[in-house]
């Protein structure tokens, strides 16, 4: 395994803002990653108050039917007696979901032992997985490489279902005959069997998607002792009641502030993410695992198309008698893990940064402020089959993923093509247009107006043309189609739909490959930047 950095960074205005506008970074949040900014935020985490014992006992009972390794172990410990913690975390996906899921986990893991290093200070790795989130369409499917392109591999949920992924459960059997179908997708090789035992086994008690994903990525980062924590864990919703009581408090304040921040988000030329309104409640509501989003009308917390409404007392007695029935939203998730861990650092991409471009003023209504925020590093994997696929077509990887692919295929297409039959087919249509241009103009001039019967005799030949210039095409492209593949199949690997590997496929299909220890190896080897895009040779 061979890491290059590549000269990548994360794309769009906010994310250029982020390296290269230092006003950004003080406009928008509330500390710079650098020396001085994590200095400033150990110094407020140590002025707060956290339930570190509640927090670990939560930890603790979330991942104790996956097992807790000696490292997990050894960060709660620390944890509970005042390590800070740098944080991040994802959807509950299928196989872990796209890599993106674990290259963020990865990047929460290699920034802890950055800074461990750096401030002299126990510093442990957070994964937050977000198991309240109720959009099962993003998170039952693995793509594959079928036939040189990527395939979305769907397993089957309910139509219309909105319930939490924490309380989403489906058929082991099921689970496991769709688990074997992705396998056969990969291929086999030495490492598959022992991979689908281990899926198989973590698969085990753990019907429900957001158990299912825990246990694999506590399997996986086992070495790096990652802690891992479920937002629709009711253990972790007993520890924030007092805090959900006061977001209901502060709702108003929270959902004024947000919105007046996204209008300068807007002035200063940045697009809207959130769509925020001075109405908004920022809360869902919970009833038979499914959240119902509220809103603020004449002094109720509603959601009109469910009959929901609650004064402010009303659901602020909910949330201190029956927290669990209460869900935070996209701006008060980030407020709520503040509160309830003691973060040092958020590792994001960039929609997350984009968003919490904007939080500054819900975490100063509730009397905190933001931890120093940094973007996830991104990973590229080439393997033998993607590397003997570069030299036979002479890319290189920057240039696949910048889509030259695609443009070397045409370019080869062309150059392959049959010039000749083209441009013979070419002049028959010119001599036939020619005839019918005579004829039309004698017959017209003896006064026989037959330009429509002309037209679409014309209009039948251009037809015959084309399909006889599709079929010598079919020729063509038949007669080279190894060549022609192997432009499909890189840009299928590298570039899959246009987008980075790590949007598409689930880091499973590198393990089938690599082998058992690929997530170790690549935590061991990660060192760069936040934000760096690495090429990692397998």
């Amino acid at each position: 395994m061979e890491f290059e950095r590549l000269d990548i960074r994360p794309a769009g205005r906010v994310m250029d803002a982020y390296f290269n506008d230092p006003d950004f970074i003080h406009t928008y949040f509330d500390y710079s990653p650098d020396a001085e900014g994590y200095a400033a935020r150990l110094k407020e985490l140590e002025s707060r108050t956290f339930d570190r014992a509640g927090l670990s006992r939560v930890i603790r009972g979330f991942m104790g039917k996956a097992g807790l390794s000696e490292e997990a172990e050894a960060h709660l410990l620390e944890l509970e007696e005042g390590a800070p913690a740098v944080v991040g975390g994802q959807q509950a996906g299928l196989l872990t979901g796209p890599l993106y899921s674990v290259n963020k986990a990865l990047s929460v893991v290699a920034e802890a032992r950055r800074l461990r290093a750096e401030l002299g200070t126990p510093v442990v790795p957070i994964f937050w997985i977000a198991g309240e989130d109720h959009d099962l369409l993003e998170i039952n499917h693995v793509y594959a490489i079928s036939d040189d392109r990527p395939v979305k591999r769907q397993f089957p949920v309910p139509f219309g279902a909105k319930t939490m992924a924490s309380e989403t459960a489906f058929d082991p059997a099921e689970m496991e005959a769709y688990i074997r179908s992705v396998f056969r997708d990969y291929g086999e090789t030495a490492h598959t069997e022992s991979l689908i035992g281990t899926v198989l086994d973590c698969l085990e008690g753990n019907p429900t998607f957001t158990s299912f994903f825990a246990a694999l990525m506590a399997r996986l980062f086992s070495e790096e002792g990652l802690l891992l924590l479920d937002a629709a864990d009711p253990a972790l919703r007993q520890l924030e009641a007092p805090h959900f009581e006061n977001m209901v408090r502060n709702s108003a304040a929270i959902a004024a502030g947000v919105a007046e921040t996204e209008e300068r988000f807007v002035r200063d030329g940045f697009d809207r993410p959130l769509g925020s309104d001075g109405q908004d409640a920022h809360l869902f509501y919970v009833e038979s695992g499914e959240r119902f989003l509220l809103r603020r009308e004449d002094g109720k917390f509603v959601n009109s198309q469910a009959g929901f409404s609650f004064s402010e007392d009303e659901l602020a007695e909910i949330a201190h008698t029956r927290p669990e029935l209460l869900s935070n939203n996209v701006v008060t998730r980030p407020v709520m893990q503040d509160l309830a861990i003691p973060v040092l650092t958020f590792v994001g991409g960039p929609g997350e940064i984009a968003y919490w471009s904007l939080l500054r003023p819900a975490f100063r209504e509730m009397g905190i402020r933001m931890p120093v925020i940094i973007p996830r590093q991104s990973l590229t994997f080439i393997s033998r089959l993607t590397a003997s696929l570069l030299s036979e077509t002479g890319l290189s990887e920057e240039e696949v993923l910048a889509g030259m692919a695609e443009e070397e295929k045409q370019a080869f297409i062309d150059r392959v093509s049959d010039r000749e039959a083209a441009g013979r087919i070419a002049r028959m249509e010119e001599q036939l247009n020619d005839g019918y241009r005579e004829l039309s103009a004698s017959l017209e001039s003896r006064g026989r107006n037959v330009r429509e019967l002309i037209e679409k005799n014309i209009a039948f030949h251009e037809r015959q043309f084309n399909y006889l210039k599709e079929k010598i095409r079919e020729s063509v492209l038949l007669e080279h189609e190894t060549a022609i593949r192997r432009y499909s199949r890189l840009e299928a690997e590298l570039l899959p739909e246009g987008g980075f590997q790590e949007r598409k496929f689930s880091p499973f299909q590198f393990m089938n490959e690599y082998g058992p220890g690929f997530i170790s190896d690549l935590a061991a080897r990660m060192d760069g930047r936040p934000g760096d895009h690495h090429l990692v040779r397998l």
